[in-house]
């Protein structure tokens, strides 16, 4: 969830409570309001009955109430009261029982009695109040909502200049050399983080120009000597004065240096994978790949006596660099190779825009989640290095491409697909 709907659902909830609770103080408010009037009504009339009693004590059961709302009668006892409650009475005007606010009280005189009943209707009020708290409630409801339209307005203008900068950061390619300029908010934090942003986007790039420099210089330098300790070796392995035990140890040198050799380019090619640095980007059928670099292989594959089955009829495209490609194909190849037995098989296919590559073999010792690992290696052989399936699955995440593996009935399985 965006921040800026979150801060705006925040706000709507805690306006909606306190405009809840507004309406619900101003309905007891105005209720309040209302019984007040009601009983100042009531004690009016009552007053009025009184000094109606006081002017005609003797004709006073003859009261006359014009909305039939008095009742006077007689009574034995001559205790004062006053009681107020609320009634249902029949409403000659809306021909239907309606609530009444009902008053009883006591008069008496040295000779008589009486206990008074003056009603008073409550659908007039009722009425008032229903029409005042649904127009309250109604303004309550286009406040609240002018209020939400009003703070994301106001919110989207307070965080332009955060978006903005998020674009910048978005379209930023570290292997480019471009210069960032974050465009200046009238927002002091805004500010303080654009410039801690350009400043941190500024040494991250010259630290990533100096490591590919190093990397690649490093790379040159190693490489210069090993082709060096490499041909002195040869022609030391050529001497053929030299010993049995010299001959061995200078063999294991010689193939200590060719591995050391290879160990520096699969990690220049790794750096250079993981810098991006293969931008030249086209549709490769993978499918016709795979036979020509079988048919280059072919020699390898009959030395160790290894068939090879192609089912590829489904054609697999996938959008990526040529030379990466190839070294993928080259890779999953190799290993299939490698980490086949003698008189093995190896079943290459193609179904549902993946590639399927089945070897036999016997089942790696290593947890298949460190498979693509570097320097994890299925056997103990000195000719791999431990980064075939590092180099490929790198290649696999630049190109938006998945690697996966499984073992079962003793044939190890690698399908190469796009990521959903």
């Amino acid at each position: 969830m965006k921040l800026q709907t979150k801060i705006n659902i925040r706000f709507l909830a805690i306006m909606f409570l306190v405009f809840t609770g507004a309406g619900i103080l101003f309905y007891f408010m105005l209720d309040h309001i209302v019984n007040y009037n009601i009983t100042e009504m009531l004690e009016s009339r009552k007053a009025y009955t009184i000094l109606s009693f006081r002017q005609n004590p003797q004709n006073f059961e003859n009261v006359f109430s014009p909305d039939h709302s008095i009742f006077v009668k007689r009574i034995n006892s001559g205790k004062e009261y006053t009681l107020y409650s609320d009634t249902l009475a029949f409403d000659e005007e809306e021909k239907e029982l309606v609530p009444f606010r009902k008053m009883t009280f006591s008069l008496h005189n040295s000779n008589q009695n009486y206990e008074i009943i003056i009603l008073q209707s409550l659908v007039e009020s009722e009425d008032l109040q229903k029409v005042i708290f649904s127009f309250m409630a109604v303004l309550f409801m286009m406040i609240l909502a002018a209020l939400f339209l009003l703070n994301k307005w106001l919110s989207a203008r307070v965080w332009d200049p955060f978006f903005k900068s998020l674009s910048i950061l978005r379209s930023w390619k570290i292997a480019k050399s471009q210069q960032v300029n974050f465009e200046k908010s009238d927002i002091s934090e805004f500010d303080q983080l654009n410039k801690l942003l350009g400043n941190m986007m500024q040494k991250i790039q010259a630290d990533f120009v100096n490591l590919k420099e190093f990397t690649e210089n490093a790379s040159h330098e190693i490489q210069t000597p090993l082709a060096i300790i490499k041909s002195k070796l040869e022609l030391v392995l050529q001497d053929k004065e030299l010993g049995n035990l010299q001959n061995q140890r200078v063999h294991a040198a010689y193939e200590s240096v060719i591995r050391l050799s290879k160990l520096n380019e699969a990690l220049l090619l790794l750096s250079k994978i993981e810098n991006r640095q293969f931008k030249d980007l086209e549709e490769i059928d993978f499918c016709e790949l795979l036979r020509s670099r079988v048919e280059y292989l072919e020699e390898l594959f009959d030395l160790k006596h290894i068939e090879v089955t192609l089912q590829l009829k489904d054609q697999v495209v996938f959008t990526m660099n040529p030379m990466l490609a190839e070294i993928l194909a080259n890779n999953l190849l190799s290993n299939a190779l490698k980490h086949n037995v003698e008189n093995g098989k190896i079943n290459i296919s193609s179904k549902d825009c993946q590639i399927v590559i089945l070897n036999t073999g016997k089942k790696t010792e290593i947890d298949p989640s460190k498979l693509f690992l570097r320097f994890s290696k299925q056997s103990t052989s000195g000719e791999s290095t431990g980064l075939g399936l590092a180099i490929a699955s790198e290649i696999c995440k630049t190109n938006q491409l998945e690697l996966s593996y499984s073992y079962s009935g003793e044939m190890h399985n690698l399908t190469l697909g796009k990521t959903l």
